[in-house]
């Protein structure tokens, strides 16, 4: 069915195809108008069909004629078949890896459709969220769009994106990469923010297609889980002998609930060495806020008296290359890397990941009673109910008299 795009306060896409037949006068000359936005230059063109007319002496002939080519024209529509749609622009590719922009640059020239919205949106999400952040936004719509490519529904202009459409891209990621509920529901978050961009800020689509997404992917707890004892101990030992900067950042993780993504773009500067404190400045925090926290005593021996980061440029990046500090961050998975491959090593569960040593923390300090609101300010939660959340999940109520006074079976 064909979707007519002309809305109050929203700019037409397609004015559809309808007769002039000058009051029925057959003297004059009869054609089908219909018009078309340009979306290079945001105005709206007129097209008309006169070819045909005048050979017909009949107004039936000529009402018949008429209702066969706007037949046509709608159901090229209804195909995505608009004129302008191969318009060539010049544009930022968003979309493309890392090391071919860098390579060739990322300017293309190509038609008006998916990717270059999609790039359009990416270029403002580059400037409101963090890098990892972006990062997810970027590596989710990729897909997208290489579906997009690969189905063929790239020829369609952009308004004629359905829910089913929709649905048909999300089954086919469970399908192929037996994905999560929680990826599936990241996916439909991303998804429907660029509709929405595309309803609200360039007003080119009626209606936003992501809505009444049915629940899919397998139900999976992808959460980093605390290491056991036992474990800790065998990869601390390995890490802390084979490899002196990641075990600063599991650390700085266990003792400072830092996370590794933050850890890897912090300087020295941002350490307080007099107050015993790191504060991570809101452009590389999670929570888009700047927050300091304290630094427990082991720590802060390591880094002071053995590691001496207080002899160092502030402006160096703590965790830089040859493992020292320096003007170079690292890449946004090197640690992840490094950590994966010691584990596989030394035969440990995967279900334990560099992020596992923060939970760790977590574990101990409630195992020794610390006051939920000292844990929220300590773990940089947003809200008390984060928090409790947290503890839900990773914690069973503590009761000595569970543990202790049980009656037989």
């Amino acid at each position: 069915q064909l979707k007519v795009i002309i809305m109050a306060k929203q700019k037409s896409i397609v004015i559809l195809p309808h007769l002039k037949d000058c009051g029925g006068d057959l003297s004059k000359t009869w054609f089908v108008e219909y018009s078309c936005r340009n979306p290079q230059t945001d105005e709206m063109k007129r097209f008309r069909v006169y070819n045909g007319f005048a050979k017909l002496k009949t107004k039936e002939e000529r009402y018949a004629f008429a209702e066969k080519i706007i037949n046509d024209i709608k159901e090229k529509f209804a195909k995505g078949e608009i004129p302008f749609l191969d318009t060539k622009v010049s544009y930022n590719d968003e979309l493309l890896y890392h090391n071919i922009a860098k390579r060739w640059g990322n300017e293309r020239k190509g038609s008006i459709g998916i990717r270059t919205y999609l790039s359009d949106f990416l270029a403002i999400k580059k400037v409101e969220v963090i890098p990892h952040s972006f990062q997810t936004y970027k590596s989710k719509l990729r897909i997208f769009c290489e579906w997009v490519e690969q189905t063929g529904l790239d020829k369609k202009n952009i308004c004629f994106f359905e829910q089913n459409s929709i649905c048909e891209f999300l089954c086919y990621i469970v399908e192929k990469h037996d994905v999560s509920q929680r990826t599936v529901k990241k996916y439909t978050q991303i998804l429907h923010g660029f509709f929405d961009y595309l309803l609200k800020v360039k007003r080119i689509i009626d209606t936003n297609p992501v809505h009444d997404i049915p629940n899919m992917g397998s139900i999976k707890d992808e959460a980093a889980k605390p290491i056991p004892d036992r474990e800790r101990q065998l990869l601390s030992k390995h890490i802390k002998e084979h490899d002196p900067q990641l075990w600063l950042v599991c650390q700085m993780e266990y003792y400072c609930a830092i996370r590794p993504n933050e850890c890897r773009q912090l300087q020295i500067g941002d350490i307080d060495f007099d107050n015993h404190i790191i504060t991570v400045p809101k452009d590389i925090s999670k929570n888009r806020q700047t927050e300091s926290v304290n630094i427990p005593r082991q720590l802060y021996d390591y880094i002071y008296n053995i590691l001496n980061l207080d002899t160092h440029p502030k402006d160096f990046y703590i965790f830089s290359h040859n493992g020292v500090p320096g003007k170079t961050m690292l890449g946004k998975n090197n640690f992840r890397f490094r950590f994966d491959k010691i584990r596989d090593r030394l035969n440990v569960s995967n279900q334990y990941k560099l992020y596992s040593f923060k939970h760790t923390g977590g574990v101990k300090l409630v195992n020794e009673g610390i006051d939920t609101w000292e844990l929220q300010r300590h773990f940089r939660h947003k809200s008390i109910d984060t928090t409790e959340r947290y503890i839900r999940r990773n914690f069973a109520v503590k009761s000595d008299k569970i543990r202790n006074d049980f009656p037989d079976i």
